[in-house]
């Protein structure tokens, strides 16, 4: 479990920074959505993901 709370920090990272760029910069339509989906499911599954960890964690103690 201490091995994927890097990765999806990474991924929610990522995600954020692809939003924020999607939103920023004035790209073509199809690059903009793209960043736009992508960064959506990063952060979707890396807050889940995360959000798991942490139940399990609180289940423990």
């Amino acid at each position: 479990m201490q091995k994927k709370i890097p990765i999806l920090l990474v991924m929610l990272i990522i995600g954020s920074m692809s939003l924020v760029l999607s939103l920023t910069l004035s790209l073509p339509n199809e690059i903009e959505w793209a960043l736009l989906i992508i960064g959506a499911l990063l952060n979707i599954t890396s807050s889940v993901g995360l959000m798991i960890i942490g139940a399990k964690r609180t289940r423990e103690s």
